[in-house]
């Protein structure tokens, strides 16, 4: 390793790179001409950037706030789409206070490896996250989560059931001794909950592969399912009028956004985990039990499920385990180092406003929660029904759903089907005629998706497939016909929403009838 660097993390294919620690202008010229695309320097408190700096070098004090940071190292991996930033650590920190860097290059390696997962998965599920969309479509214009849920279980107790290894153990006691509680169960701890003859007031699941025969029995749709709408189909064909849903960063939903389709005031986010905690906060709670709520690896860090759940041999190995401050030791190693991030962080601000308790006696340590362990359960729960009251929900109020209808569903389902329609105008030739030449595909799909609204509306189908035409990519043939036979399939489901939004008569014979583009 030259002299320069403590450590070096490569990317195949880097153009860009974040370089950290005291360097000299010799080392970031020579740096900038490697990594042509640009260079993020995380500089000494006594640097300032200043005109000296080479061309495409952006400098950040490493004193500026965790925000900062956060959107310079953003903005430089958004530089370039196709590889990854290197990262590169100055052998001179040591020279200075070398633990300033640290929580900074876990910082830069949680955004990378974010990043990473995200694009991994826009490119391998874009076209089944999309599908599921708009299968949920109907569903998220009508049945939203409503805002008068809102702070609905204050004076009460609301746990949160997770699915790590730690579950066997604490699962059991949530039935001895507590204030009855609001239970907010996540997709895959479904299976362990009715073992145990708990029945939730609120499934939450938000993944487009995760069906809900591989969480519980087909015939087991306790409480409210929560969705998202990436969510496999599975969940609202279970629960039908009892699914809401959230909304979440997905650009079909922030263009519905722009036509009157408000996002819900929480998100779905990250993963039933951590979207469970953000409801357990939006319905208000005095006090958060976590159970099953590991963030870590069991075992030696692949074990990620408890027995109870049925999914113990779905394990994850990792070419990194990450090790991350631990409830009863010094660290755990996890592969879900973005999970925990976010998790924890999220934890550290409701516990700001409301009592966070961790009942586990392994896993991850999360900020703001107090960590109880199993063997100390009974002076919780004790001072827990002392401190709350029952959590008796209105059901009547949990029937109430957001959503639109009428002449503002009609306005709504025009837009959508006059997109639709522009899309079909070119789709239909090319699927139509087997000789199709690849240039004459290649020309449809780059003037479909240049058109930002055809694009947003399309979401994560756009996002998969814009790469591969990107000026300067020829993709063959087979490839192409591949994604215009998923256009095909997309724009169905999204025919077939609009109808299963139960629209207007008018419409509906304007829709089967008629074209709108």
């Amino acid at each position: 390793m030259p002299e320069t660097w403590l450590s070096e993390t490569s990317s195949e294919g880097a153009r860009t790179a974040i370089l950290l620690g005291p360097l000299d202008e010799s080392v970031l010229q020579q740096e900038s001409q490697v990594f042509e695309l640009g260079l993020l320097w995380i500089a000494p408190s006594k640097t300032h950037a200043s005109g000296n700096l080479p061309p495409k070098v952006i400098a950040i004090n490493r004193d500026s706030p965790s925000e900062g940071l956060s959107a310079a190292i953003e903005e430089l991996i958004r530089v370039d789409y196709d590889n990854l930033p290197a990262v590169k650590v100055s052998k001179r920190v040591e020279e200075e206070q070398a633990e300033a860097y640290t929580p900074i290059l876990d910082l830069v390696v949680s955004s990378i490896d974010s990043t990473a997962r995200a694009r991994r998965t826009r490119a391998e599920t874009g076209v089944l996250r999309q599908e599921q969309v708009f299968r949920n479509l109907a569903g998220y214009l009508v049945r939203r989560i409503p805002e008068s849920w809102r702070r609905s279980a204050e004076g009460s107790l609301a746990v949160v059931v997770g699915a790590g290894p730690s579950l066997d153990v604490t699962l059991p006691m949530i039935k001895q001794g507590l204030p009855k509680p609001l239970i907010i169960a996540t997709d895959s701890s479904l299976r362990a909950l009715e073992s145990e003859n708990l029945v939730p007031h609120f499934v939450v699941s938000i993944d487009p592969e995760k069906s809900l025969q591989s969480c519980g029995s087909l015939d087991h749709k306790p409480g409210i399912a929560i969705l998202s709408t990436q969510s496999h189909s599975s969940w609202p064909k279970g629960w039908k009028e009892k699914a809401r849903y959230l909304s979440g960063r997905v650009l079909t939903e922030d263009w519905l956004a722009t036509k009157g389709i408000p996002k819900t005031s929480i998100l779905a986010t990250n993963n039933a985990g951590l979207t469970s905690l953000l409801l357990a906060d939006f319905l208000g709670p005095t006090a958060i039990l976590l159970v099953g709520m590991d963030l870590a690896g069991g075992g030696s860090g692949q074990d990620r499920y408890a027995d109870s759940t049925g999914r113990s041999h779905m394990q994850t190995f990792a070419n990194q385990y990450h090790q991350v401050p631990g409830n009863h030791s010094d660290t755990v190693p996890t592969p879900f180092l973005s999970d925990w991030s976010e998790t924890s962080q999220l934890c550290g601000k409701i516990a700001s406003g409301r009592h966070v308790v961790n009942l586990n006696d392994r896993g991850a340590q999360l900020e703001g929660a107090s960590v109880i362990h199993p063997e100390n359960f009974n002076e919780l729960s004790q001072a827990l029904s002392e401190a709350l009251r029952p959590f008796e929900p209105d059901p009547s109020m949990l029937e109430e759903s957001r959503g639109i209808s009428g002449p503002g569903l009609d306005q709504v389902l025009t837009i959508l089907a006059t997109r639709c329609d522009e899309a079909w105008k070119g789709l239909r030739p090319l699927i139509e005629k087997d000789d199709a030449a690849p240039q004459e595909k290649l020309r449809y799909l780059r003037e479909l998706l240049s058109n930002s609204e055809i694009a947003s509306l399309l979401g994560d189908y756009s996002f998969a497939v814009m790469p591969e035409i990107a000026p300067g990519k020829e993709p063959d043939s087979e490839m192409l016909t591949r994604r215009l036979r998923e256009l095909q399939r997309i724009l169905w489901l999204l025919e077939d929403a609009m109808v299963e939004a139960e629209p207007s008569e008018a419409f509906l014979t304007r829709l089967l009838t008629d074209t709108f583009a």
